[in-house]
């Protein structure tokens, strides 16, 4: 007799009838008929579940539902398995495609149900929030959810799949014990997508958290225990301290069990890729495009950023008043960014969107969230619409730069209320940049105040493309907690989100800094995904291999750049290289530099400054090269990346939808094509189908 004892529901459009009923376990779905449907059971006693697909011979598996930190009656923070041998109790209720577990703790006083359901492979896990409920004097922290599931063992083939930067391969080999936790959407060094996987053997799980998500980490488990396993999963912040009021959200998670055609790195990636547009309403960027004049511009255009004046950062006063404010240096005026687009038009550089840094009042991070009136040092407001007519006639589009998320004491629009409060009251600080000290604004109260106040005016001075609002994309999501305007993280996120869509509508397309795919559904364009100069990925523990994971995601649907470290980046550089192999736009920026400390700028290694005629030639110059590469590649920016792999040593061929490959070469040695045709030494070969 098979050891799979079930209690199966056939599920057909959407109708349920019973099969079988065994009483003494609950299973889950099944059709034993149809390969993609899910095997799942719940132990009667423990809780534990197994999942596989049918007619698959991989077995899921994990020991215990969840495990729960919590702070006892006395304010002492322990933790504890969600488990029979933990003193919980464990019912189970039947659904019509699943079922659901009524755990209960009797001596912590705590109640939550977990919900399980299945659709054809995808087995979706749930904790309801308005199922949770605390007896006692006990509180909880956090809740893993389905800790260590479907865990490898050491020497197992395979890995796990890190949605870390741009994503990452942990195989099941040679690491230290240890469990590495990893932030889902604290920066982009963390993990920008709710997104984690496992590969063993030719079997795949493809794990999104749905719910929950803004709450959350991963733990990445290395030759943890006695059993060596290796695993990846879920733990969700109920409250980060003991008086805070709960998460309302519910926690949820997708587990969808791959194929073996699909039990790849790659295949987790589109499995996230066919959820978004299923499920987040994410569209393609060619369908984006035709709507958008400006965006299908952006999309085949070289993206320059110019930064026009700052004040000296640091500076030894970091509360500034008009009487103590340092004069900003101008680096480049409204008049002389005209000679800068005259030559790109002389060189034939056709296509370019030139975004404007600093042009507010004070510079760049000068006085947010006032922005105007447009820099008098610079020229002025009417210099700045010249320019921007100017550059509009040689056929650029020319964008502006501006910030909701920081705000300055030396603001005319400087106000405590509506600046994000900790957990004790005080004022959230940020960075100390050109206007100071800055303080963070609630996002819901930048929205309100001075998203939809100012747009329009930046509007109305000409400028139209893809408008940029600084870090929304890049840091957070966070709470705010001034009684006023409470703000969870999630609330925070879809704020930030409602700025971008405003930009959209103001001006034909948004961009941000980073990668942070909460705000996918209202980005055009972001200047970076890998966090290279700050947290080199490969140097992590549980790396083995980078992988183009969020592009496999993301190409066809957002521009971007692979990093600061290919910021103005030259043919047969590296890091040139690199961006071209995971589908990146070229990033070109004047005046980038600007820290006294110089150690510390990071965009890029080179920077470009307008000095002479004859200097702005060479670099003007070095860039036509970098255009004219992405004029043979621009095409593909709408098309998905469909494979990517190492076909020899430091050779690496990535294919997109329509059949085209793009072959990199990173040796000193002339790469040989199966299909004829060398690539050179660091260089790249477009192969059309």
């Amino acid at each position: 007799m098979s050891p799979w004892r079930f209690t199966s529901w056939a599920v057909r459009s959407g109708r349920v009838a019973l099969v079988v009923v065994i009483a003494s376990v609950l299973f889950g779905p099944a059709r034993a008929e149809d390969e993609s449907c899910l095997q799942w059971r719940v132990g009667a006693e423990s809780g534990r579940l197994t999942v596989r697909r049918a007619k698959s011979n991989t077995v899921w598996q994990g020991d215990t539902l969840a495990e729960i930190a919590y702070w006892d009656a006395t304010g002492a923070v322990r933790s504890q398995p969600l488990s029979p041998a933990a003193g919980w109790t464990v019912k189970h209720q039947p659904l019509a495609a699943g079922c659901r577990l009524v755990c209960r703790q009797a001596e912590l006083g705590f109640d939550l149900r977990v919900v399980f359901a299945a659709s054809d492979d995808v087995l979706t896990v749930s904790v309801p929030a308005d199922t949770v409920s605390e007896n006692g004097d006990a509180r909880l922290k956090t809740l893993r959810l389905l800790p260590r599931f479907g865990a490898a063992r050491e020497g197992d083939e395979g890995y796990l799949v890190i949605a870390q930067q741009s994503g990452a391969l942990c195989r099941f080999r040679d690491k230290s014990p240890a469990e590495h936790w990893v932030k889902l959407y604290g920066s982009i060094c963390n993990c920008p997508m709710p997104l984690f996987g496992l590969v063993r053997g030719n079997s795949g799980l493809a794990g999104i958290v749905t719910g929950g998500q803004f709450d959350a980490r991963f733990c990445i488990s290395t030759n943890w225990g006695p059993q060596w396993q290796y695993a990846i999963d879920p733990a969700f912040t109920l409250r980060s301290f003991q008086k805070e009021a709960r998460l309302s959200d519910n926690l949820t998670v997708e587990y969808q069990l791959l194929p073996a055609d699909e039990a790849t790195w790659l295949g987790v990636g589109k499995r996230y890729r066919r959820y978004n547009f299923a499920r987040r309403g994410i569209r393609p960027l060619v369908r984006r495009a035709a709507e958008s004049p400006e965006l299908a511009y952006s999309a085949q255009a070289m993206e320059v950023r110019i930064r026009l004046g700052v004040k000296p950062v640091p500076y030894k006063i970091t509360e500034q008043t008009p009487e103590t404010e340092p004069p900003m240096q101008v680096f480049c005026s409204f008049a002389r960014v005209r000679d800068i687009l005259d030559e790109f038009h002389r060189q034939g550089i056709a296509r370019a969107e030139f975004c404007l840094v600093g042009w507010n009042r004070g510079g760049h991070d000068g006085r947010y969230p006032q922005i105007f009136p447009a820099e008098p040092a610079l020229g002025g407001e009417a210099e700045l619409r010249a320019t921007i007519r100017h550059g509009q006639s040689l056929g650029y589009q020319v964008v502006a730069h501006d910030c909701y998320y920081g705000a300055y004491r030396i603001s005319e629009d400087w106000s405590e209320q509506y600046i994000r409060k900790n957990r004790n009251g005080r004022m959230q600080k940020g960075g100390i940049w050109g206007g100071g000290q800055s303080y963070n604004i609630c996002l819901s109260r930048a929205y309100d105040l001075f998203a939809r106040r100012d747009m329009p005016r930046i509007r109305d001075l000409g400028f139209r493309g893809l408008h940029y609002s600084d870090v929304l994309s890049m840091v957070g999501p966070h709470r705010c907690y001034d009684p006023r305007h409470p703000q969870t993280r999630r609330q925070d996120a879809e704020a930030a989100t409602r700025i971008l869509a405003l930009a959209q509508k103001h001006f034909g397309g948004a961009q941000s800094e980073g990668s942070l795919d909460f705000a996918a559904g209202a980005l055009d364009r972001l200047l970076y995904i890998d966090c290279d100069k700050w947290s080199p990925l490969v140097k992590k523990p549980y790396v083995d291999t980078r992988v183009p994971l969020y592009q496999t995601v993301y190409h066809g649907t957002l521009l971007y750049n692979l990093s600061t470290e290919m910021v103005n980046s030259q043919p047969g550089e590296t890091g040139y290289l690199r961006n071209i192999e995971y589908g990146g736009l070229p990033l070109a920026y004047f005046y980038g530099h600007f820290l006294l400390d110089k150690s510390r700028n990071w965009l890029g290694r080179r920077d470009y400054r307008y000095d002479s005629p004859e200097g702005l030639k060479q670099i003007v110059a070095r860039l036509r090269k970098v255009y004219d590469n992405l004029e043979r590649l621009k095409h593909l920016q709408m098309e998905f990346i469909e494979d990517h792999r190492q076909v020899a040593d430091d050779v690496f061929e990535t294919v997109y939808g329509n059949g085209d490959r793009v072959v990199v070469n990173y040796g000193q040695r002339p790469y040989s094509l199966a299909t004829g045709g060398t690539v050179p030494p660091r260089a790249f070969r477009l192969v059309r189908d």
